[in-house]
């Protein structure tokens, strides 16, 4: 897992681009505690999946940003706890 968190990069080094972010970065969310979802972290295309989470659940934290789906699915899928 430290592997892929060495792969994330910061909000700051993105920039939006209409509903996107130049380069494309995907992200990974935690749902609020109070949330019904089995699952606690999501991942998705940024900001999008961002939007969509918050419009489901109410709120959602930006944990982890990324240059590729691939980190972002794996990191969501660690963070609860399925390998």
């Amino acid at each position: 897992m430290q592997t892929i968190v060495g792969r994330a990069i910061k909000p700051s080094d993105v920039v939006a681009s209409g509903r996107y972010t130049e380069p494309a970065t995907f992200g990974v969310y935690q749902l609020p505690y109070e949330a019904t979802s089995p699952m606690r972290f999501h991942g998705g295309n940024h900001p999008i999946r961002m939007r969509e989470l918050e419009r489901d659940f109410g709120a959602c934290t930006l944990t982890f940003l990324f240059l590729s789906k691939e980190d972002a699915e794996m990191m969501a899928a660690a963070l609860n706890g399925r390998t």
